[in-house]
């Protein structure tokens, strides 16, 4: 009883919460270091705990788990991201598995927002089919199939050999499939044979340029005689205002310092530089014939210049010698002469040997010698990109393989200064720091981003400013040309990634992969132009552009044409939107943007006076074709733009027309396209009325095979300086045009003879 009476007043003796609370508060997540090492309870307090504070040293709260988590996340997922780059850009150098393989695993492991991405999932709306479910014709892929194979024997005639092999890729090709499509809307009841269709459609038959005509003069030929003073002057000006600035093959200051005292203190020089300057001449007279210049030569001076330069230095112990620098510019300006007479078959065998000639001497590679000075280094750079991107335009006009592969060219990029401004202290250090050059000039480029130096990219501190300084400078010729290199460059890639020879073994999966990655590239090119080239002509053309403007705006549209014609097929399958169809449109409206940069009404005088005029009508039928085939296929890849379309096929035809007058070539681009739209209009109801119609005369039909013309000139011209015959050298004149170097004296001995062999 005791024992329970005591138990019943028993009282717990409760905790003491507030101690415990107490104890619990002082508990703090992260601890900082100092009172981690010395094993004492942290207060947490920030930015300076109190025992750090008691005894005043230093506090410093080390990074929670969670946050090294999430750096540690981040970090995986910067790598990830540069992987994921790196094997896209990797993918488009390699086909077949391998590509697959690489955009499998990328669609596998991408995800947006927790969820898989739209690129995982093949047949989701919006997104881009597998193309080979796609059913593949002729047609289907721009005519890439058959790149591989010859269709035609070029080796049945002298019309079939002088076209020789073209290529996808050239405008003459893209005619052919034009010519084709447009008998299917005139084909008569009683049809003509095959064997006379497939002549109508064979590449000789659409063949626009000139390389069925002869390039000599009949009889002979006074080697050493030159035009009279105010001739010469009058084309030798008319070459540096017109060819010069996009094409920099000669050190314009010396070579003019030579011109004058060849012509006012009657020195003899070599015979290479006498074939430098009758060069130089035969492309002005050329020139000075299509806009009809008053003080115009006879009508085949220029075939006279010529064969003065073939003789001097293009005859057969030169060819077996070994190359120099003034055989090189000897060999690229034959090259820029033939072209703009519209002898592209000859140009291109001429230029790939002043591509081989240059390579043998290095050109190709940058100068680390301490023997050559700077600008010499300089001129010789610009010798080298002159002849690459020469080159380049022959393979986009040919449609052949080129002598350019990936990596034959370490050269440095040309300078963005006038020859005037290359003895200034920003030029000397461009030209002896090659890293300052790589980072002022290179890194400003679009080219750049593919091959940084030495496989690594370009550190960006310090280097903004040094972009800024290329950015700033102001619009100049030799700006102009380093940009028009930069374009080349890119649209090589092309040439060799989209249209090469192997490009028929690998899936449409492939190239439209290799067409995005330089998609990328040209927009990107344009988008470094400074603001100054707009590349945007106004209502009318003729104020808002300039020459140079003018040069870059066509290449650049001819760049997008040349990039984006293999996804312009007659039957499309892809009702959906696509990257193909997307790039077809970007070939329509690049055609179209070229011919906005010409005024309606056309004038072939401001046209060959101030556009690229050796190579207006590659640009002009490059136009054409695409319109033209856009308009035969019902414009399936902008409905409802077809009568648009048909505006600028009139627009090109009255151009190709207006060009005729003057222009064998032209004409014959003319007779092609005029035949095509009408054909065409008639199968679709199109009134083409307004468009000038081919004259058929007697005297516009070239013969294919055609003798020597008979009204080139047998006598020299009105006489200039005349140079006796002597045995001198072609070595023998004073100095190298390039190198600026004294071979020897400038004015020959007495002990010399006075009189020179007549070669």
């Amino acid at each position: 009883m005791a024992t329970s009476k005591m138990d019943t007043h028993k009282a717990a003796i409760p905790r003491n919460a507030s101690r415990a609370g107490a104890r619990q508060a002082r508990r703090v997540p992260l601890a900082c270091e100092t009172c981690r090492q010395r094993k004492t309870k942290c207060s947490g307090d920030t930015p300076v705990c109190r025992q750090c504070k008691e005894i005043r040293i230093s506090c410093h709260y080390p990074m929670s788990w969670r946050d090294r988590t999430n750096a540690r996340i981040g970090h995986l997922s910067e790598q990830i991201d540069n992987y994921e780059t790196l094997l896209r850009e990797i993918g488009a150098y390699v086909d077949g598995r391998a590509a697959d393989d690489i955009e499998s695993t990328l669609r596998k492991y991408a995800v947006v927002d927790g969820n898989q991405s739209p690129l995982s999932q093949p047949n989701a709306p919006g997104t881009e089919r597998n193309d080979e479910d796609i059913p593949s014709s002729p047609l289907s892929v721009g005519s890439l199939e058959a790149n591989d194979c010859v269709e035609e024997d070029l080796n049945r005639s002298p019309s079939a050999r002088a076209t020789g092999y073209v290529g996808k890729n050239s405008e003459i090709t893209w005619l052919q499939t034009v010519q084709r499509e447009s008998r299917e809307y005139s084909r008569p009841s009683n049809e003509p044979p095959e064997d006379e269709a497939r002549s109508e459609t064979s590449l000789p038959a659409v063949n626009y340029h000139l390389d069925t005509l002869d390039i000599s003069v009949p009889g002979p030929v006074q080697v050493y005689q030159m035009p009279p003073r105010p001739i010469a002057d009058r084309l030798f000006d008319d070459y540096l205002d017109t060819v010069h600035p996009s094409f920099p093959i000669i050190n314009r200051s010396l070579f003019r310092s030579q011109f004058e005292k060849f012509f006012g203190d009657s020195v003899r020089p070599g015979d290479k530089w006498l074939a430098i300057l009758n060069l130089i001449f035969a492309i002005a007279a050329k020139h000075a014939h299509l806009t009809q210049a008053p003080w115009r030569g006879e009508k085949d001076d220029h075939l006279v210049y010529l064969t003065r330069a073939r003789i001097l230095s293009m005859n057969g112990d030169t060819l077996f010698s070994h190359p120099e620098l003034q055989q090189v510019q000897v060999e690229g300006l034959t090259a820029f002469y033939l072209l703009a007479c519209d002898q592209i078959n000859r140009a291109w065998r001429i230029t790939s040997l002043a591509i081989r000639s240059s390579v043998s001497l290095g050109l190709n590679l940058r100068d680390a010698s301490g023997a050559t000075v700077p600008a010499s280094k300089e001129a010789r750079y610009r010798v080298w990109w002159c002849l690459y991107a020469f080159e380049n335009l022959l393979g986009v006009m040919t449609g052949r393989t080129t002598c350019i592969p990936d990596g034959i060219s370490k050269t440095p990029f040309p300078l963005p200064l006038p020859e005037e401004q290359l003895s200034s202290p920003i030029a000397a250090r461009l030209l002896t720091d090659y890293e300052f050059h790589l980072q002022s000039v290179e890194s400003s480029l679009a080219f750049h981003e593919r091959h940084p130096l030495g496989g690594r990219q370009l550190s960006e501190q310090g280097n903004e400013d040094k972009r800024l300084w290329f950015q700033s400078l102001p619009p100049s010729a030799a700006l102009g040309f380093t940009y028009y290199v930069d374009l080349a460059v890119i649209n090589q890639g092309t040439v060799n990634h989209v249209y090469s020879p192997d490009c028929c073994l690998i899936s449409w999966r492939d190239i439209e992969r290799r067409i995005r990655i330089q998609k990328s590239r040209i927009d990107l090119w344009q988008a470094n132009l400074p603001h100054e080239y707009s590349l945007t002509p106004s209502v009318d053309a003729r104020p808002a552009l300039n020459q140079g403007e003018l040069f870059l705006a066509f290449h650049l549209y001819s760049s997008r044409l040349t990039l984006s014609r293999p996804c312009l097929c007659r039957r499309d399958t892809q009702k959906e939107e696509s990257f193909s169809r997307e790039m077809a449109r970007v070939a329509v409206d690049s055609a179209r943007g070229m011919l906005d940069l010409l005024p309606d009404v056309p004038d072939a005088g401001w046209l060959y006076q101030t556009c690229p005029w050796w190579c207006i009508l590659h640009y002009m039928m490059q136009s054409a074709a695409v319109l033209l085939l856009e308009l035969s296929w019902r414009c399936v890849h902008m409905p409802g733009a077809d009568m648009t379309i048909l505006q600028y096929c009139k627009k090109a035809v009255r151009w190709l027309s207006g060009m005729s007058a003057h222009s064998h070539a032209s004409r014959r681009g003319w007779e092609l396209c005029d035949r095509s739209l009408r054909r065409i209009s008639q199968g679709m109801d199109y009134d083409v009325s307004d468009v000038p119609p081919f004259r058929h005369a007697p005297s516009s039909h070239l013969p294919a095979d055609p003798a020597p013309p008979s009204n080139a000139p047998a006598r020299p011209e009105p006489q200039g300086p005349e140079l006796s015959s002597s045995p001198l050298s072609t070595s023998d004149f004073p100095f190298d045009p390039i190198t600026g170097e004294f071979l020897r004296s400038f004015f020959p001995g007495a002990e010399e003879p006075e009189d020179w062999d007549c070669v």
